[in-house]
């Protein structure tokens, strides 16, 4: 009995060691680079078939399972590399729950940025908004551009950040929005589409 209390006392801890080392390999083997004090809970989802560049900086926590984030939205990290020029960067101290980020362009997040659960990152259309194009032209028309998030930027839970948005320095964005163009730095916006607030 008291060995098992001792078990579970520590299976957290003991979660955060295993998944540290897996994610570590599985790092490795889809081309991720990342530096020193990367803490990772749960299994974090990447899919990198073409190796495009993968960049993660010091002391970043990804919180990828149920049990490691309290608001419940969204069950784990899930990244997406679609093509060799794609470039995904993860600045210093940067937090991420439960989020989904595909990149088929250029996607840099910047350093200390807080990314809630159920957030999700696209820099691409993934599909023509031209109906004939869909039809005859699997694959075709499709749009992409770069998403920048600069440094200390806020996104609340369950957002939509699309292609082509910068968000500014120290901004936060509310749970729920759809941001569809620029944020500027020390900026409130919320909404969908997200609209702004007020100064930070």
């Amino acid at each position: 009995m008291w060995i098992w209390c001792k078990i579970k006392k520590n299976m957290p801890k003991m979660q955060v060691l295993f998944w540290n080392v897996i994610n570590k390999i599985i790092f490795q083997l889809n081309g991720v680079s990342f530096e020193k004090r990367l803490k990772t809970r749960g299994r974090v989802y990447i899919y990198n078939g073409d190796l495009g560049k993968i960049h993660i900086g010091e002391d970043v926590r990804l919180n990828s399972a149920d049990w490691a984030n309290p608001i419940g939205s969204g069950n784990h990290i899930w990244i997406q590399m679609v093509g060799k020029e794609a470039s995904l960067s993860i600045g210093n101290g940067t937090g991420i729950s439960n989020a989904a980020i595909t990149c088929a362009s250029n996607v840099e997040i910047g350093n200390d940025v807080l990314i809630g659960s159920g957030t999700r990152i696209y820099d691409t259309d993934f599909h023509s908004v031209n109906w004939n194009i869909r039809k005859n032209e699997r694959g075709g028309g499709v749009k992409c551009a770069p998403i920048k998030i600069e440094d200390d930027v806020f996104i609340g839970a369950g957002c939509i950040v699309l292609k082509g948005v910068t968000i500014g320095k120290g901004s936060v964005i509310g749970a729920g929005s759809v941001v569809t163009k620029m944020v500027p730095a020390g900026q409130v916006w919320a909404g969908n589409p997200a609209r702004y607030i007020r100064d930070v």
